[in-house]
């Protein structure tokens, strides 16, 4: 298929293929006055009127800015339905077979059609709660990931708050010996997350779990659990973790570490503005060079900010970022915590087509309405999937 998307006021993007780091991520590219070649999926060219024979579809920009699609590196599998988010204010709730899939598959069309490109899907395993041997939402992630138009991927999160009670050494063991392989044996997810630090496992424990899982195929993912997040940070960088999520800050010698390995650190202003709790210091990890990304937490006990329009908008009023660095921290640097870097999350010839043509002149103009879409159309993979 082909598409040209003509009359481009300014495309706007990072560049490269790899996470940017530190000042780095105000640094975008900018075409002014161009045209967009979409073949097969991904971009073809960027230039000025470009000519092409019986392109499949056509569409007018009409002096409209376009940027990358948005990516979403911190999303829940597991959606509540609406009269029961108020009692699972801080849980994710166990899968509940069909209704719990519909839901995920509305919330994910709701993402795409809104801009997002790609998202992760995390995924608790719960002990024996069916046959899935605890994978359940895990193997229903998978399913409804090859349903959507756009790039989505799961992670395996164990936290320990799922050992309910049992003997702590017992539980990391069943994890090592049944989970993790079972999820191996299924083909299913890409990522094993664990939640690490004063309320999560302690560093030697998410070290095994994690070991266990990279074995198994599994990229590790760290998660920053209360209090001091540097020995996690050092485990992340130690690990060559994709990315380390629920940062909120990071002292020198962890940042030295996850620059070093290029880790992404992954901020939620979600959970900062749900709880009343400080922002994460975003420009604070900017200044010792790390490689910053910001997703939407959204979906734990049916609550967050489910719009990573909004999520950018945070970074932008609540965290101090520039709109180049939020742009970057929610498109370039997102897709790297995923390792999707060389796939999208920039405009770029040869990379995915996954484009969002906003209703606004450039990127100054967005960002700074927070709960409002600027969204005019959205094409993933080179097809047309939302807008206006």
């Amino acid at each position: 298929m082909i598409t040209l998307i003509s009359n481009v006021g300014t495309l706007v993007t990072p560049a490269g293929r790899g996470a940017v780091f530190g000042r780095q991520m105000s640094d975008l590219k900018v075409h002014e006055d161009v045209d967009l070649l979409l073949r097969d999926g991904r971009v073809a060219a960027i230039d000025r009127e470009i000519r092409v024979d019986q392109p499949d579809d056509i569409i007018d920009a009409d002096g409209r800015a376009v940027v990358p699609a948005l990516i979403d590196p911190h999303r829940h599998a597991a959606i509540l339905p609406i009269s029961e988010a108020a009692e699972h204010r801080d849980a994710e709730v166990a899968f509940d077979g069909e209704a719990s899939i519909a839901r995920l598959r509305r919330a994910c069309r709701r993402a795409i059609r809104d801009g997002v490109g790609a998202m992760e899907l995390k995924c608790r395993s719960r002990e024996r709660e069916d046959e899935g041997g605890g994978l359940a939402t895990l193997i229903a992630a998978d399913h409804v990931a090859s349903e959507m138009p756009g790039h989505v991927v799961s992670t395996l999160l164990l936290d320990s708050s799922i050992a309910d009670g049992r003997a702590r050494d017992d539980w990391i063991s069943e994890l090592i010996g049944r989970v993790i392989p079972s999820a191996k044996r299924r083909r299913v997810g890409k990522f094993c997350g664990v939640g690490c630090g004063v309320s999560g496992y302690a560093v030697r424990e998410a070290e095994a779990i994690l070991r266990a899982a990279r074995s198994a195929g599994l990229r590790p993912k760290l998660h920053a659990e209360g209090g001091e997040t540097d020995d996690v940070s050092l485990l992340a960088a130690k690990l060559n973790a994709a990315s380390i999520d629920h940062t909120d800050k990071c002292g020198p010698r962890a940042a030295r570490a996850l620059r070093r390995a290029g880790v992404v650190s992954v901020l939620l202003p979600g959970p900062a503005f749900l709880n009343g709790r400080a922002y994460p210091d975003a420009r604070g990890m900017i200044g010792s060079g790390l490689a910053v990304a910001l997703g939407s937490d959204y979906g734990l006990g049916g609550r967050g900010l489910e719009s990573m329009w909004a999520v950018l908008a945070f970074g932008i009023e609540k965290m101090r970022l520039s709109p180049e660095e939020a742009l970057t921290a929610c498109t370039l640097n997102a897709a790297a915590a995923l390792e999707m870097a060389d796939e999208t999350g920039s405009i770029e010839v040869g990379k995915s087509a996954d484009v969002a043509i906003l209703d606004a002149g450039s990127i100054d103009e967005i960002g700074f309405g927070i709960g409002s879409s600027p969204i005019h159309e959205v094409i993933i993979r080179g097809r047309r999937v939302g807008g206006a």
